[in-house]
């Protein structure tokens, strides 16, 4: 296990690597949904090129899922905890990315909120923000466990 402070200095280039993602996502990605959710009129369906949604929207999964990834590995350096994640990563595309395209398919036929969830799960590191704490309290409990 390298160094503490080596460690938590990656971490935050990592979660950097994620912001900047976040902050170029219309530049660096294909998403009429940008803009559609902006707006407050939900009535005008964007144009949509369907293919270049998907590449889009597979490409931004896979980058911020390979930082989630680093970020676990590099914090918590088990390798159970990253088979783990990618088994959780790998289920959700494969659950979410059809649900997701039968919505747009359907323009929203569930609604909206809906949409933005799922959507959501797919271009955002939400698992990020939902393995780390799980991972650091399995870690507390361990600790618990082999002090009692």
């Amino acid at each position: 296990m390298p160094n503490k402070y080596l460690r938590y200095t990656i971490t935050i280039l990592l979660i950097f690597g994620l912001i900047l993602v976040r902050k170029y996502e219309d530049i660096l990605f294909y998403d009429p949904f940008l803009i559609y959710f902006q707006k407050e009129d939900y009535s005008r369906f964007p144009s949509i090129n369907f293919s270049q949604l998907n590449i889009s929207i597979l490409c931004r999964y896979f980058i911020n899922s390979v930082l989630t990834l680093l970020i676990i590995r590099i914090l918590f350096w088990k390798k159970m905890y990253l088979k783990f994640s990618v088994i959780v990563l790998l289920i959700t595309l494969i659950i979410l990315l059809p649900i997701y395209n039968y919505q747009i398919t359907t323009k929203l036929s569930s609604g909206q909120l809906v949409f933005f969830y799922i959507r959501r799960f797919l271009i955002q590191p939400m698992f990020f923000l939902i393995l780390i704490p799980c991972f650091y309290y399995q870690e507390l409990q361990n600790k618990k466990a082999i002090e009692n």
